[in-house]
């Protein structure tokens, strides 16, 4: 009887040590999990806020080009106008009265999180602001910038404001544009044509402007809750 209990005790301690072998490995397992998990999000996340930082330059740099469209506008309906105006890098001018921006998103981080996976961000509302600026706005504003052929200012008014102007236009010997004969005297159809499309073109631009500005703030909104968990987890 005794060495039924000295066998049941050794075979009760060999049972609660293999036991306790097998739940500390799960555990230990776990928790290399869980830490890669975590390491893997923080380098993410610092991904994205690089590509976010640069993204609000670009953000700053096509929002000046659609300011300045607009003061091109301005400065072309003054010379329509046989009002006096500074001719000094006309060339410039001209190229910014139609020029269009490219929208240069940095997605790199964003492509990395979906092949690694959503999931990896823990916290649902940072990876619900993070979801929605990249398939949301950053998709909004290239459609704005380049994907329909409505919004396209380039595209839409380069040739025919070319058509109306292009007789006064004054190039060197290199065949550059230098300047524009500012005694030019179009006709009353061409003056409205003209004006059409500068009234379309600034509407064009102040609506792209307002777009940028949503964005500036989105990305704003979405870095400093990225700073924010960063700044925990490195708490942590």
């Amino acid at each position: 009887m005794k060495s039924r209990k000295i066998k049941f005790g050794r075979y009760f301690f060999e049972f609660l040590s293999v036991f306790v072998a097998v739940i500390s490995a799960f555990a230990l397992n776990n928790w290399n999990d869980n830490r890669r998990d975590a390491i893997a999000e923080e380098k993410i996340l610092i991904e994205i806020r690089n590509g976010l930082q640069q993204d609000l330059i670009d953000v700053a740099a096509n929002r000046k080009g659609h300011l300045d469209g607009i003061k091109r506008s301005f400065y072309f309906k003054k010379i329509i106008e046989n009002k006096e105006v500074i001719l000094d890098s006309f060339a410039n001018k001209y190229s910014q009265l139609t020029g269009g921006n490219f929208s240069i998103m940095n997605i790199s981080g964003y492509e990395s999180l979906k092949s690694r996976g959503l999931e990896i961000i823990k916290k649902d509302s940072l990876r619900s602001h993070i979801i929605s600026l990249y398939e949301i706005n950053y998709q909004r504003i290239k459609k704005y910038e380049e994907g329909t052929s409505e919004v396209e200012i380039y595209q839409n008014f380069y040739t025919p404001v070319h058509e109306i102007l292009s007789e006064h236009l004054i190039y060197n010997d290199n065949a550059q544009l230098i300047s524009i004969d500012t005694s030019l005297q179009l006709s009353k159809r061409e003056k409205s044509d003209f004006n059409s499309y500068l009234y379309s073109m600034i509407k064009n631009r102040y609506i792209k402007i307002l777009e940028y500005d949503k964005l500036k703030v989105k990305i704003e909104d979405v870095l400093a809750n990225i700073d924010e968990e960063l700044e925990l987890t490195n708490d942590d």
